[in-house]
Protein backbone atom coordinates (compact mmCIF):
# COMPACT_ATOMS: atom_id res chain seq x y z
CA UNK A 1 0.00 0.00 0.00
CA UNK A 2 1.12 3.52 -0.65
CA UNK A 3 1.34 6.13 2.10
CA UNK A 4 -1.67 7.84 0.51
CA UNK A 5 -3.76 4.64 0.74
CA UNK A 6 -2.73 4.08 4.36
CA UNK A 7 -3.62 7.66 5.30
CA UNK A 8 -7.02 7.34 3.61
CA UNK A 9 -7.81 4.19 5.58
CA UNK A 10 -6.71 5.85 8.83
CA UNK A 11 -8.87 8.90 8.13
CA UNK A 12 -11.92 6.83 7.16
CA UNK A 13 -11.52 4.89 10.40
CA UNK A 14 -11.14 8.08 12.46
CA UNK A 15 -14.24 9.63 10.86
CA UNK A 16 -16.21 6.45 11.48
CA UNK A 17 -15.17 6.37 15.13
CA UNK A 18 -16.01 10.06 15.62
CA UNK A 19 -19.42 9.65 13.96
CA UNK A 20 -20.06 6.59 16.17
CA UNK A 21 -19.16 8.60 19.29
CA UNK A 22 -21.48 11.46 18.25
CA UNK A 23 -24.37 9.06 17.49
CA UNK A 24 -23.92 7.31 20.81
CA UNK A 25 -23.68 10.56 22.74
CA UNK A 26 -20.16 9.96 23.99
CA UNK A 27 -18.48 13.02 25.47
CA UNK A 28 -14.81 12.22 24.95
CA UNK A 29 -12.65 10.32 22.48
CA UNK A 30 -8.87 9.95 22.21
CA UNK A 31 -7.08 9.42 18.92
CA UNK A 32 -3.60 7.90 19.16
CA UNK A 33 -1.77 9.09 16.04
CA UNK A 34 1.85 8.81 17.07
CA UNK A 35 4.55 11.40 16.55
CA UNK A 36 6.08 10.69 13.13
CA UNK A 37 6.11 13.56 10.65
CA UNK A 38 2.76 14.92 11.81
CA UNK A 39 0.79 14.13 8.66
CA UNK A 40 -1.92 12.07 10.40
CA UNK A 41 -2.17 14.58 13.24
CA UNK A 42 -2.62 17.44 10.75
CA UNK A 43 -5.29 15.54 8.82
CA UNK A 44 -7.11 14.69 12.07
CA UNK A 45 -7.06 18.32 13.16
CA UNK A 46 -8.42 19.42 9.77
CA UNK A 47 -11.23 16.85 9.99
CA UNK A 48 -12.06 17.69 13.61
CA UNK A 49 -12.21 21.40 12.76
CA UNK A 50 -15.10 20.71 10.40
CA UNK A 51 -17.36 19.58 13.27
CA UNK A 52 -19.09 22.43 15.13
CA UNK A 53 -19.76 20.39 18.26
CA UNK A 54 -16.17 19.17 18.62
CA UNK A 55 -13.19 20.69 20.42
CA UNK A 56 -9.81 19.04 20.73
CA UNK A 57 -6.39 19.39 22.32
CA UNK A 58 -3.19 17.46 22.89
CA UNK A 59 -3.96 14.55 25.19
CA UNK A 60 -2.27 14.20 28.57
CA UNK A 61 1.37 13.19 28.20
CA UNK A 62 1.24 11.36 31.55
CA UNK A 63 -1.70 9.26 30.40
CA UNK A 64 -0.97 8.71 26.69
CA UNK A 65 2.60 9.82 26.02
CA UNK A 66 3.35 11.87 22.93
CA UNK A 67 1.18 11.54 19.85
CA UNK A 68 -2.41 11.61 21.08
CA UNK A 69 -5.30 14.04 20.61
CA UNK A 70 -8.19 14.28 23.05
CA UNK A 71 -11.56 15.13 21.49
CA UNK A 72 -14.51 16.58 23.40
CA UNK A 73 -17.99 16.31 21.92
CA UNK A 74 -20.62 18.82 23.00
CA UNK A 75 -23.92 16.96 22.94
CA UNK A 76 -27.22 18.80 22.50
CA UNK A 77 -29.56 18.20 25.42
CA UNK A 78 -32.99 17.22 24.12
Amino acid sequence: MSNYDILNIQMETAKGQLDFAIRNRMQKLVFIHGVGEGVLKSELEFMLGRYEQVSFQEASFQKYGFGATEVYIKQNVK
